[in-house]
Parts: C-alpha cells; sequence; structure tokens
C-alpha cells in the first residue's frame, strides 16, 4: 500500500477485497456480549447528510468499502428514518459476495436487516417488498406496528426502544457481529447506552453548512474517549477507525 501526505491508501487490486475484510476484522468480544460497529460517513463539518441523504458524500472506495463492511456482518442495524430517507432495499448478493461471504467463513445467505421503528413503517417500502431475507423490526410495546406476514417483531421497551434489550435480543438470535448504519439518531442513542464498540468513519472533503443534519443530533450523558485504530485515505476521502477506550 503507497502513502499519501503520510497516510497509507485503502487497499487496491485484484486482492482488494480480502485485503479490506483483513483489514476491517471484527474486533473480539466483550464479556462475551455481541460486538457493535457503526459506520458512517460525515463533512469536515459534522454534516451528514446532503438534500437529505448520505449518498452525495461518498466516492467509489466508501462504496466498496460499505459492502464489505455489510458482507462481514450477522445483522444490519438501521434507524427507520435512514430506511425511508435512504429508500433501504434488502441486502442482495451476487455470485461473487455470496463467494467472498463463504471465503471469509460466513454464510452464502445475506446479512439479516434489524429495523429500530417508534412510528412503524409502510408495508410498501423496498425493505420489505425488495429483499431476500425478511427484516426484524425492533420497536415499543405502546408503537403498537403492525408487520407484514413472515416479518419478526421483536419487543424491546415500552414507549422507547431499550437498546440494551435490543442488542440482547439480536444476540439471542445468534446475531454475534452487529452492524450499525445509522442513521445519526441510532448512532447517538447506541453511543448514550454504552452500546457502541467501533466506529468506522469516512470523513468527505465537503462543508455543508447548518442546513445538514449533524452526526450526532443527540446529547451524551458524558462524553466517550476513543482511540485510533486505523486511519487510511482514498483520493481525498480519509476512512478512519476508532474503538472505544478501556474495552
Amino acid at each position: 500500500m503507497e502513502l499519501r501526505h503520510g497516510v497509507r491508501t485503502l487497499p487496491h487490486g485484484p486482492d482488494r477485497d480480502d485485503e479490506l475484510a483483513e483489514l476491517y476484522a471484527w474486533p473480539p468480544s466483550v464479556n462475551g456480549r455481541p460486538v457493535v460497529r457503526a459506520n458512517m460517513i460525515a463533512s469536515l463539518d459534522g454534516g451528514s447528510t446532503v438534500a437529505g441523504r448520505s449518498a452525495g458524500l461518498g466516492n467509489p472506495a466508501d462504496t466498496e468499502l460499505f459492502a464489505v463492511l455489510r458482507d462481514l456482518a450477522d445483522v444490519i442495524l438501521v434507524g427507520s428514518g435512514t430506511v425511508r430517507a435512504e429508500k433501504y432495499g434488502g441486502v442482495r448478493l451476487d455470485a461473487q459476495r455470496q463467494a467472498r461471504r463463504l471465503r471469509w467463513g460466513l454464510p452464502a445467505a445475506p446479512p439479516a436487516m434489524a429495523v429500530v421503528t417508534g412510528n412503524g413503517l409502510d408495508p410498501d417500502l423496498p425493505i420489505f417488498t425488495d429483499t431476500v431475507t425478511p427484516p426484524i423490526i425492533i420497536t415499543t410495546r405502546n408503537t403498537g406496528v403492525t408487520v407484514p406476514a413472515g416479518v419478526k417483531s421483536i419487543i424491546c421497551g415500552i414507549d422507547r426502544v431499550n437498546f440494551v434489550d435490543a442488542i440482547g435480543a439480536l444476540a439471542g438470535e445468534g446475531h454475534r457481529h452487529i452492524h450499525c448504519e445509522g442513521g445519526p439518531m441510532l448512532l447517538g442513542q447506541l453511543a448514550a447506552a454504552g452500546l457502541l464498540d467501533e466506529c468506522c468513519l469516512t470523513i468527505a472533503p465537503l462543508m455543508l453548512g447548518s442546513a445538514a443534519t449533524p452526526l450526532m443530533p443527540i446529547e451524551l450523558p458524558e462524553s466517550l474517549r476513543w482511540e485510533l485504530a486505523d486511519a487510511r485515505i482514498d483520493g481525498d476521502h480519509l476512512f478512519t477507525r476508532y474503538r472505544q477506550a478501556n474495552r
């Protein structure tokens, strides 16, 4: 790997996928609980969306890493606001992505999608209609969400989602490597609950100003200390990887 501005570049070449999978291997579990990793992108001034979506912030390397991190996971955790804004469908794997999951010691089937919602979801959304594996819906008792046939619903809390219970429920379903794709509110809620072990943050060479949704739009009970595990560059995008300190 070459150096640019004193920073190593992301892997390139025919073995890129396997090198990325090795570079982003999951950290060890803490006290036997599942590992929660977030993958986010933000502008230089901390904005997380362009015109309401994150897609305008990325570059081809970010898109490739996004797919690799998905394919390393057991389950993808996402908030319902992101599902609506980004028009999420289920994960579909072509033969190449199935083969690499098998090569990495994982099932060929795509990772599950778990959606956190307090307001319910339209049954016509692609998350239900364009998927191989039905999603898991994480919600509360008082929300009264009705899900389409074949979709599993997990109740975690009365008025607000209890994220400790939600992560425990996913672990109970056999999901030990939980990959969070946001949005910002879900990222903040996991961080505030002390559940976030690792954060892969891509920094885009843009400034968006105050109209953009901030990466962390909630107040934390206390500051959280992180340690830099790795930093890579591709083009003018910086790919950082942080882990919670003292874990």
